[in-house]
């Protein structure tokens, strides 16, 4: 019986200490927190702000002005720690911080010009970190990364550009070339040619090795070129200008005899090609087209420009004819 009254005696007093909270403890548990942030403790100066919010529920409408005042700093205090995250790079951390920022100054419908700053920095951090976790191999983790990037900025074509590298790895071809077509029309926008050759260089890479292996399972005795005239409509269709398939399709049109389309492959391939092997192999083509058409002139000059070996050695011998 003595227990139960002690346990009831226990029970009034802690209410009783709820209950006696004034505005002069809810001031000073807010000039605490700002005291917090004044140190940088920002973590900790939210919880102080916080507890003035519950503290302001106890003490009543004369806290109110009080408890506006520390749904204020919340996502203020939110953002400062974000701001240090981000100039530490560390942007992993800092990105929790910045979602809290929106989604306390959309709660107390405060802090809007900061919301914006932390919306505007979210896509790029989100693309960062999908970037990281595609290089990592966490392939689902940065879809999502690039999801939320795009929820929030749909222009930001970087985020789509990371979302085709993923697709090419797990060799989902539509989605691939479908997200490389939105990043590509995003970059034309800005005139971000870095990144449109960037995306050209993965297709064309994508599809290269397509075209390399059907070239390798040609029977000699055959010489049925057809696989390898698809792998190079199929890359060609992703990108107009790859080299390497306009190169094949002049080897293919030579053997077949076709001069003409031989020496427009060659050229247009030469257009885009920058790897100085592949210049030597393209000329060599072409070289080649010009001297069965006839044309020793135009034929000798191509073949000129072949520098790099195994070409340049065949390229001397045709020359032993066409160049005289």
């Amino acid at each position: 019986m003595k227990l139960r009254a002690l346990l009831i005696i226990g029970g009034t007093l802690l209410a009783g200490t709820l209950t006696a909270q004034t505005l002069t403890d809810v001031i000073n548990e807010f000039n605490t927190g700002v005291e917090k942030v004044n140190n940088q403790e920002y973590e900790v100066s939210i919880e102080h702000f916080n507890q003035v919010i519950n503290m302001a529920a106890t003490v009543g409408d004369e806290a109110n002005d009080m408890k506006a005042s520390a749904e204020k700093q919340i996502p203020a205090a939110y953002y400062r720690q974000a701001t240090v995250f981000m100039k530490r790079k560390q942007y992993d951390n800092a990105i929790p911080y910045l979602e809290k920022t929106v989604e306390f100054a959309t709660l107390y419908n405060n802090n809007e010009d900061i919301s914006k700053k932390a919306s505007g920095y979210l896509p790029q951090l989100y693309v960062m970190e999908g970037n990281r976790s595609w290089k990592n191999e966490s392939l689902d983790e940065a879809i999502a990364y690039f999801d939320k990037a795009l929820g929030l900025n749909p222009n930001i074509y970087q985020a789509y550009q990371g979302k085709a590298m993923v697709y090419l790895d797990q060799d989902e071809s539509d989605l691939m070339l479908e997200s490389f077509a939105k990043a590509k029309e995003g970059a034309a926008a800005k005139g971000d040619s870095k990144t449109i050759n960037a995306v050209n260089e993965a297709i064309d890479s994508y599809f290269n090795k397509f075209i390399v292996e059907e070239m390798a399972n040609v029977d000699p005795e055959d010489n049925d070129y057809s696989y390898v005239v698809e792998a190079c409509e199929n890359a060609l269709a992703a990108n107009p200008d790859n080299p390497r398939a306009l190169y094949h399709l002049a080897i293919v049109s030579n053997k077949d005899g076709d001069n003409e389309k031989a020496i427009e492959y060659a050229e247009k391939a030469l257009a885009s090609e920058t790897e100085p092997v592949w210049i030597s192999a393209i000329n060599f083509e072409l070289g080649s087209a010009f001297q069965s058409a006839s044309d020793y002139t135009k034929a000798c000059e191509a073949l000129k420009k072949v520098t790099e070996e195994p070409f340049l050695t065949r390229a001397e011998q045709k020359m032993g004819t066409v160049c005289n």
